[in-house]
């Protein structure tokens, strides 16, 4: 297999190598609606062609509506530039979030593994530059975040110059994806010993 085989321009990379592990348009929906913390991940690419990866972990929201995730950073950054570099055209993006288990061990050392479930979003960024697109954008995300507050009642509403001091953003999703490995243990091989009691004793992925 080339490596052309996985050019995003020729084949739809929300289609995942492994279609057992696979998830359907609802487990993806349901899980952004669980997960509060993601990561975001653009490029800066140089005027001499030259690219050059970031990933920023924050906190998002999912709106089905319109099909996008929202999110926020400080008013300038890494993020902010990534984001603005393309403009006026909107910047291709993309977005994971994933809940994890189990570390799952195993006397055969390909078969380590863990427990996840994971979801891939892939679209277009922008700064929402429109007060009032701003404004909803980011009450929906703080309201996702913190369940049972509402801005405006439990605490002030949102200011245009609170607006003024942040970056809200909207990723348009085109294609997404959604995994699943939660299998009770890895698979283990008759052509070793045993693991000890110790060692096969799962723990979290996550301390």
């Amino acid at each position: 297999m080339t490596t052309s085989y996985y050019d995003p321009r020729t084949r739809d990379p929300s289609i995942s190598r492994r279609p057992n592990n696979r998830q359907g348009d609802e487990w993806i929906r349901a899980l952004l609606a669980r997960v509060r913390v993601g990561r975001i991940s653009t490029v800066w690419v140089g005027e001499d062609g030259e690219a050059f990866p970031f990933i920023t972990p924050l906190a998002f929201a999912y709106r089905p509506a319109t099909h996008d995730i929202v999110y926020h950073t400080n008013i300038a950054g890494r993020l902010r530039a990534n984001t603005e570099q393309g403009a006026p055209t909107p910047t291709r993006a993309t977005f994971e979030a994933s809940e994890l288990g189990s570390l799952l061990p195993s006397n055969d050392p390909l078969e380590l593994s863990v427990q996840y479930r994971s979801v891939i979003a892939f679209g277009t960024a922008r700064v929402l530059t429109d007060e009032d697109e701003a404004r909803a954008a980011l009450t929906a995300m703080s309201e996702r975040v913190f369940p049972g507050l509402q801005i405006g009642r439990d605490t002030r509403p949102i200011s245009g110059s609170d607006l003024a001091r942040t970056g809200v953003y909207s990723l348009s999703i085109t294609h997404w994806s959604g995994k699943e490995n939660w299998q009770p243990a890895a698979t283990q091989t008759g052509d070793w010993p045993d693991l000890s009691p110790e060692l096969a004793r799962l723990h979290p992925a996550q301390d």
